[in-house]
């Protein structure tokens, strides 16, 4: 197996993780859609509130007690974020596997025309 960087916000290595425990968190597309919005936002830091409404904003909002339960353990447990579920906040971390494969996946969805 091969490791993967996770950097933090002055891209120093924080962690690393496991190739294939990042294909296997992001064979979900509900993962893939809350680390595509994480991505989006200025700060690293984001409340839970703010991620369940701009996952939401996509169009499904029925599954925000997933994204306690499943998907932000998940995402936790591989090294991605730092997650508080007393305060509330996500921190999140990037790779550039997670960035490659989520470029990869858009791209097979949308392929250029």
């Amino acid at each position: 197996m091969s490791e993967c960087p996770i950097l933090d916000e002055n891209g120093i290595v924080y962690r690393t993780c496991e190739t294939d425990d990042v294909l296997r968190v992001l064979a979900s597309a509900r993962r893939r859609e809350i680390v595509s919005v994480l991505e989006a936002f200025d700060e690293n830091w984001v409340t839970v509130d703010e991620l369940a409404r701009a996952v939401s904003a996509t169009g499904d909002d029925g599954w925000t007690g997933e994204l306690h339960h499943v998907h932000l353990p998940m995402l936790r447990d591989i090294g991605l974020i730092d997650y508080n579920r007393h305060g509330r906040t996500v921190r999140y971390y990037r790779c550039d596997l997670v960035l490659s494969v989520l470029e990869a996946v858009d791209a097979e969805v949308s392929p250029a025309r």
